[in-house]
Formats: structure tokens, sequence, C-alpha cells
């Protein structure tokens, strides 16, 4: 009798044991927000540079990706680069809607294709993060997320 008792107590802890254990979602803690500590951007402090990655098609993005908002609303784009002197660059413009903080952009490489490309973004605290795409067309190119990290 007590050896089927302790068995009986044994497989009820070793059960108890394997399903109180509980598994992150996905494998890894999460990622702190470099930026969670700082103040979120408003109207007035957007006009900076930017960096991170945009993506193609149904990609995420991961390919280097930088711009700079001047405060005259001109944008400089750095593709494919984060190098401000040997990176291709494109010139346009930009507006921020502040009541839907939301950012459009207008841009063109100078080279021989000489495209035009946009983007439509929204402000989440530091980021941007949105679409791309050519002509005046912001959502056929792919997604793009970037940070912002000076003036």
């Amino acid at each position: 009798m007590k050896r089927n008792l302790f068995f009986l107590l044994t497989v009820a802890a070793a059960c108890t044991l394997l399903l109180s254990c509980k598994k992150d979602k996905n494998g890894t803690p999460e990622e702190k927000d470099p930026d969670a500590d700082l103040p979120a951007l408003t109207a007035e402090t957007i006009p900076g540079y930017y960096v991170g990655y945009y993506g193609s098609g149904i990609n995420e993005p991961n390919i280097d990706y930088a711009f700079r908002l001047m405060p005259n609303f001109t944008i400089v784009v750095y593709d494919q680069s984060a190098d401000t002197v040997n990176g291709r660059k494109a010139y346009g413009t930009w507006q921020y809607n502040a009541g839907t903080k939301k950012l459009k952009t207008y841009y063109r490489y100078n080279d021989a294709e000489a495209k035009l490309y946009s983007t439509y973004g929204e402000l989440k605290h530091r980021r941007f993060i949105g679409t791309w795409g050519p002509n005046q067309d912001s959502i056929r190119g792919g997604k793009y997320n970037v940070r912002y990290t000076s003036n």
C-alpha cells in the first residue's frame, strides 16, 4: 500500500512539475527599445537623421536604409547604406501630418533611371514604420522601419 501511495505521489509531483513550467513565446526575451526612455518626437523635432532597413515585396526590412529630413521639408535618402559620404543618394520632399502622425516622402535618384519613389509611414515614438513604392504608389515596393538617431 505504501509503495502504491509513493508511486502515485511521485507521478502527481512529476505531472505538476512538467505542467507548471512555462516557455517564452518566442524562445528569447523581448528586446527593450533603446529609445524607450527618450521623449517622443513631435512635429517640431522630426527633422533629423534616421537609420534602419527596408524590404522588397513581402520580405521583412533587412536592407540598410537611411534618410535625413531637413527643416526646409527636403529629404536626402541614402540607399542601401548609412554612409552619408559614399552612399547612393536621392533627393526630394517630405510632408508630416501632426494630427495623424503620418509622414509622406517623394524622392528621386540622380542616375540614368531617375525613378520617383515615395514612402508612407507612421510615427511610433521615435521611429517611422511604413511602406514604400515606385512613383506615388507607396505600397507596392515593400516595408521600411527607421529610427531617429540625431538632428
